[in-house]
């Protein structure tokens, strides 16, 4: 396990800005942390970068109990946060990218032979020495990520990666994320409002509400529409009919449908008014579950006991129906 949060607790003043009960990540995975203005996203990145010591609670990282003292430099070195807002130092931008690796004590030859790679895969090497002050918001968060992955990292967080840069930067910016995880293998947890990013990136989504992880999981987030007195996905799949009649402020909203409360079936004759038909990617074991993903035209995870999938023995590829039930379906 990677993290392994218990009974976190983050107070600003008066008032719990972070209060998480249970939380496990697993190493080599891809993360993303959705959630309003003020969820809390901020501050539990700043948690997981060591940089921010919780009012109370225990962390374990790959497996080692985290004492928050002046140890936490060593746990800093296999973690790199690049802010929302980074701020990069005056002059150079391969200066900027050196600063870490002298730090680390980094030889002279092995720094500049990781400046110019870095350079190059985030496709800024012709940057290596204009002005860092006179770069775009994109081109500023491009060399961020530069900075990071000179460093070489086990854990890379980011916090909101994209948000104010234009759209070329935006897809440079999720390459660069996709290599980061599929080829070197970092384990990766991003804070992002564009839940397209989510699913295009993450194996898992963590939503955070007031603070606190939302009750129905960490996963099947989607865009929903209200129109014709229905609740429905871009894909024309229908949200339960017991859920038309709650009618949240807007007509377009999230909506999160808990894994555990979906029920699977190969027959479509299950009396159920909502029912989805998919087909079965992706089986795993997870903890005393078994996670399955189907694809109904999104992505959708199913978390089912064990004995219930020995029971059934499902295989990937196969077809089935899904079960939406109403008392799953909580709108963000």
């Amino acid at each position: 396990m990677l993290y392994s949060l218990r009974d976190i607790r983050v107070h600003r003043g008066q008032r719990c800005i972070l209060d998480i009960d249970k939380l496990d990540i697993t190493k080599g995975r891809v993360y993303s942390l959705v959630g309003p203005n003020g969820a809390g996203k901020s501050t539990l990145l700043n948690v997981l970068a060591f940089l921010l010591k919780p009012d109370s609670g225990t962390i374990v990282c790959n497996d080692v109990p985290v004492q928050m003292t002046t140890a936490r430099h060593r746990l800093r070195q296999q973690v790199v946060l690049v802010d929302q807002y980074p701020i990069l130092f005056t002059g150079p931008v391969w200066k900027n990218i050196d600063f870490g690796l002298k730090i680390r004590k980094i030889p002279k030859e092995e720094r500049q032979k990781r400046i110019k790679e870095v350079l190059e895969r985030v496709g800024m090497l012709e940057f290596a020495n204009a002005d860092a002050h006179r770069l775009s918001g994109g081109e500023t968060k491009r060399i961020a990520l530069a900075r990071a992955l000179a460093v070489k990292p086990g854990i890379l967080l980011c916090d909101e990666p994209t948000a104010n840069v234009d759209a070329e930067n935006q897809e440079r910016i999720l390459e660069i994320l996709e290599y980061c995880n599929k080829t070197l293998e970092t384990s990766l947890f991003f804070a992002t409002h564009y839940l397209s990013q989510a699913q295009r990136l993450a194996d898992f989504s963590i939503v955070l509400q007031n603070g606190t992880v939302s009750t129905g999981g960490n996963e099947n987030i989607f865009t929903v529409c209200y129109a014709a007195d229905k609740w429905m996905l871009a894909c024309e799949l229908l949200l339960p009919p017991e859920v038309n009649t709650r009618h949240p402020a807007q007509t377009v909203c999230r909506v999160q449908i808990d894994p555990r409360l979906i029920t699977l079936s190969r027959s479509e004759n299950t009396g159920s008014a909502c029912l989805w038909k998919g087909q079965i990617v992706r089986i795993e074991r997870e903890n005393m579950a078994i996670r399955l993903t189907v694809d109904c035209g999104v992505r959708v995870d199913i978390l089912l006991d064990k004995a219930i999938y020995t029971k059934e023995s499902y295989l990937v590829g196969e077809w089935v129906f899904l079960e939406i039930r109403s008392a799953g379906c909580h709108f963000l």
